[in-house]
């Protein structure tokens, strides 16, 4: 049981570090690192932490990244797998990159479902977490919708 604790430990921590490492790539503008550290984090945790919640954590990580790479579908499946764990605790990320990802590649309605979702968590900062490129159509959009 105790080599056990220590295995789950040690994989634990490869993941956090792996994690760390992702984050910092993302903080410096290298998002091909930053998922590339994502994906690593990603496979170790799905092979040594079956029922840690951090496993979600991970893939709203990676979606960010595909989503900056402008890697749609990779964005949507990641964001996808990660939305009930992030819905559950109340974090917009995955509806947001959701939403961002199937609005460019052109899945209008699902878009606004998934970013109508992300608004329901922020409330008025909703405009301000969507990139830029897309923020006025989008608002655009989900007036109408509303009307």
């Amino acid at each position: 049981m105790h080599m056990e604790m220590n295995a789950l430990d040690d994989v634990e921590s490869q993941v956090l570090d792996l994690a760390n490492q992702a984050i910092g790539h993302q903080a410096g503008g290298d998002y091909r690192q930053a998922a590339q550290r994502w994906a690593q984090a990603i496979a170790l945790a799905d092979t040594g932490m079956h029922d840690d919640e951090i496993r979600y954590w991970l893939r709203s990580g990676i979606a960010d990244a595909h989503y900056r790479l402008g890697q749609d579908e990779a964005c949507i499946a990641a964001a996808r797998e990660a939305r009930d764990w992030c819905r559950h605790h109340q974090a917009p990320l995955a509806a947001l990159l959701l939403g961002q990802a199937l609005y460019r590649s052109g899945r209008v309605q699902a878009a606004l479902e998934a970013l109508e979702e992300a608004r329901s968590m922020i409330g008025a900062e909703f405009l301000d977490a969507i990139d830029h490129v897309h923020r006025d159509a989008i608002a655009e959009l989900m007036t109408a919708r509303a009307a």
